[in-house]
């Protein structure tokens, strides 16, 4: 196993104690705005997706600043897009499925949504930093892809969805 192949491992407790951390960062900010971007302002489900998207974010451009020289660009954005999108997905589908098909409210639940989409997230990514051949056509779509995820994060955190 590469030390890349490590790091993106490293990073399954790593994003969750940051989303866990994220969850409270808000209130214990004094409920500065600046922080609300980032962290969640609320219960609704939007702004938990928040709780993978920026630790995910913060995790894979670190990775990239510190192994620059000993990685592929391509794969690892697009692995990065590929994890940031399929977690809140799987959030989602998680959430609605047992709140909405059950009936049930559970923190457990809720917690167990973000370690199981953070788990499988990272491990498909590593599936395909491993294994995908991307071009330069793929690398586009995949940064436009993420400028579009922060856009939306930031603009509904300041203009919620009714």
């Amino acid at each position: 196993m590469t030390i890349t192949h490590r790091w993106i491992l490293k990073g399954i407790p790593v994003i969750i104690i940051i989303a866990c951390i994220m969850h409270y960062a808000y209130a214990l900010s004094g409920n500065s705005a600046i922080v609300g971007l980032f962290a969640a302002v609320n219960e609704s489900i939007f702004e938990h997706l928040k709780l993978s998207l920026w630790p995910m974010l913060i995790w894979w451009v670190t990775g990239y600043i510190i192994h620059d020289q000993r990685i592929s660009a391509t794969n690892w954005f697009t692995a990065t897009t590929v994890a940031m999108l399929f977690c809140p997905l799987f959030i989602t589908a998680f959430y609605y499925t047992y709140t909405g098909a059950f009936g049930i409210h559970s923190l457990f639940l809720d917690i167990s949504s973000l370690v199981i989409g953070v788990i499988i997230a990272q491990y498909l990514a590593l599936h395909i930093y491993i294994h995908a051949r991307i071009g330069l056509k793929c690398l586009i779509i995949s940064l436009t892809i993420l400028m579009i995820l922060i856009f939306f994060s930031i603009y509904f955190t300041l203009n919620p969805p009714h």
